[in-house]
């Protein structure tokens, strides 16, 4: 894995390297004879500090995985992004102004999308990260138990408080949100932190304010556990998801840990049921089916939380009797574009399911796309969202 990060850095430098001189080359082209070197100095300048932060941070001395600070990271990836993304759009258009006339006119025209593309994305990074959205859901089942007709739940998940730098306007306008919505049951599908407890400290208030609005249950997500980043020994690490987990109850929310409990509405009961993050490699597999199922019954009503729905899809459609799937973890790469009412990221291209409800027959997966974020702080098109599920009574057959 090592091995693997090394040559992406490699390789990420050199494509990074290639077309910042090939940018310089191009534009230079759009000034004067005696304000070219002037250009090309700035333009040079600029991108050798990018790229000397870059090895200060990721290289040598500075690694990530030994980061806890995380706002220096997340704003130098924004920035980076954003040059690298310009960059491109203008070496496009260099590459096929080599082959057309007018180029100054093409070049012009890549400078003006690409000053477009970075508005967007700081636009993203100072706005769009604080927006949230209610993404309302009714899914019918003919097994629901009658008292649970119209029973709401209020969906959460990926909180990520390392990234918010004690900020907390999503949070307080998601309890807002709840409070309007006053929904049944309350359930956050993990990564509550990037990798720390101390990223917990000073957020109870507004737990408490969102976890007093109905019953609330949560799971750890793969952030959770601490690993991604380095460790004195096994001891730090085992105390430091030990304090998380107690967050979880501070916070107000009942942990479940491949464990379930009954929830009630009237006389009837169905099954809440929460496990360990599983997910495709390298993500870590700590579910335990067999722990977390004990004593619900085959014909059960059961609703499933989990971090990555990875596990859905290979674990639980068709081959195991779970109506409700729960589950976060993809952010729709909190970056999306919608088109006539259809939401589209490139999350597509990395996951199967990745943002709102999938069915396989009579099981259902719900993919929220959290309300924080993690490797940079922006959300474009992608806002923060609380699921609202409504579950309804549909006909029972008879025959």
């Amino acid at each position: 894995m090592r091995s693997f990060q090394f040559v992406s850095i490699v390789i990420f430098l050199s494509v990074y390297i290639f077309i910042s001189y090939f940018n310089t080359v191009t534009l230079k082209n759009l000034f004067q004879a005696q304000k070219q070197k002037l250009f090309q100095f700035i333009h040079g300048s600029y991108s050798l500090l990018l790229l000397l932060i870059f090895i200060f941070l990721y290289i040598y001395p500075n690694k990530p995985r030994d980061a806890s600070n995380y706002s220096f990271y997340f704003y130098f990836n924004a920035i980076l992004f954003i040059d690298f993304f310009t960059k491109i759009s203008v070496f496009i258009a260099g590459i096929i102004s080599i082959f057309v006339k007018k180029s100054k006119t093409l070049i012009f025209a890549a400078l003006i999308i690409a000053s477009g593309f970075g508005f967007v994305m700081i636009y993203g990074l100072i706005f769009g990260n604080k927006q949230v959205q209610v993404s309302k859901i009714d899914i019918e089942y003919s097994t629901l138990p009658a008292e649970f007709n119209g029973f709401k739940i209020a969906h959460i998940s990926d909180i990520h408080l390392g990234s918010f730098r004690k900020t907390n306007t999503v949070l307080k306008k998601a309890a807002i949100r709840m409070e309007k919505v006053k929904p049944d049951l309350i359930i956050f599908t993990g990564d509550l932190v990037n990798s720390f407890a101390h990223e917990t400290d000073g957020w109870e208030t507004v737990f408490n304010k969102i976890s007093s609005i109905a019953e609330s249950y949560s799971i750890l997500g793969n952030h959770d556990y601490g690993n991604y980043t380095r460790w004195e020994n096994d001891d730090a690490k085992t105390d430091n998801l030990n304090e998380i987990i107690s967050s979880h109850q501070r916070f107000g929310f009942q942990i479940l840990r491949n464990q379930n409990t009954v929830i009630k509405s009237g006389n009837d009961s169905i099954f809440l049921m929460g496990v360990e993050n599983w997910g495709h490699a390298p993500f870590p597999q700590y579910a335990n089916w067999e722990k977390a199922s004990e004593g619900i019954p085959d014909n059960a009503f059961t609703i499933l939380m989990s971090h990555d729905p990875a596990l859905w899809e290979s674990q639980i459609k068709g081959k195991k009797n779970i109506n409700l799937t729960l589950s976060g973890h993809t952010h729709g790469l909190q970056w999306g574009v919608k088109l006539a009412g259809i939401t589209f990221s490139l999350s597509y291209f990395t996951r199967k399911n990745w943002n709102g409800v999938y069915r396989h027959e009579n099981s259902f997966l719900n993919v929220n796309t959290g309300l924080g974020t993690v490797g940079i702080p922006w959300r474009i098109d992608m806002p923060a969202e609380i699921s609202v599920i409504t579950l309804k009574r549909g006909k029972v057959d008879r025959e």
